[in-house]
């Protein structure tokens, strides 16, 4: 596991935790070129597919928010670091005052219960969008692997174990002082990042509204199989593309690869990553 990585946003401090990686399969692409489906046909384990679980731990004052927690021993082998990392950070589970899911997916919520449903983050106050909430609660879900009875069960696991501390958020409402939720539809009906501004510093986690950068950045046209409503994803990754880009705004994402912090920029019909 690689060493942390941090930036300062003014007095607010934020640390990349890697919980692992994966290299995604082939199948789970929309919209993908002859090109690169021969070229993950012939090398399954490409770095092409290749998607860091990333956290974030956001320290201000007193206050040490986490934004999502990985996902366990869910995906194997590859990933669950996060408590490493966490412990290499200087911090125990007990001292995170607040917990921020951008969404309810299994790789931002497993790392946050233990197998037998229990809270990890006993002192925190629990952050979460009231649409993702609305949304994994249904009764509804069929039993298939994106998306399905599966994942909302672990969704719902976590809504019990932390039943009483959590505070429903929207669109711009403040999770703690300087940082403000950021609506993304698509990726689920409640997907958020955050935006940090302190002073005349800025910053933005972008979510999950990319998976794997090596390809989507260079097409942003290609989409993934976990996207609830893939159109509203596409719509909302070229927004937001074009909106960083624009603005020069320092970034991350859930799933960036390193660099873990710098800019998105337009490189002839896509984009791309640099420090």
């Amino acid at each position: 596991m690689s060493d942390l990585n941090n930036i300062k946003i003014g007095n607010v401090k934020v640390t990349v935790l890697e919980d692992g990686y994966l290299n995604l399969p082939k199948e789970v692409l929309r919209n993908i070129s002859p090109d690169i489906e021969k070229t993950l046909t012939d090398n399954a384990e490409s770095d092409l597919v290749l998607s860091n679980i990333n956290t974030f731990l956001v320290e201000q004052n007193n206050q040490k928010l986490l934004v999502d927690a990985g996902c366990r021993d869910i995906f194997g082998p590859t990933c669950g670091f996060f408590p490493e990392q966490l412990e290499k950070a200087g911090t125990n589970p007990e001292e995170i005052t607040d917990l921020f899911f951008t969404h309810l997916h299994p790789d931002h919520v497993g790392g946050a219960i233990t197998k037998d449903g229990k809270p990890v983050f006993v002192n925190a106050s629990v952050k979460i969008p009231e649409k993702e909430i609305d949304f994994w609660n249904r009764d509804d879900f069929e039993d298939v692997e994106a998306n399905g009875k599966s994942f909302a069960d672990l969704a719902k696991s976590l809504l019990n174990a932390y039943d009483g501390k959590i505070v429903t958020v929207s669109n711009e409402d403040e999770i703690i002082k300087n940082v403000h939720v950021v609506d993304l539809p698509g990726h689920t009906p409640g997907h958020s990042g955050f935006r940090i501004d302190d002073g005349n510093e800025s910053f933005i986690n972008l979510g999950d509204i990319l998976h794997v950068p090596n390809i989507q950045l260079e097409n942003p046209n290609i989409s993934l199989l976990f996207d609830v409503d893939m159109e509203q994803g596409l719509k909302t990754r070229k927004k937001l593309f074009d909106m960083v880009s624009k603005d020069k705004l320092l970034c991350s994402a859930g799933h960036m690869l390193a660099p873990k912090f710098g800019y998105i920029e337009k490189s002839g019909t896509g984009y791309k990553f640099s420090e």
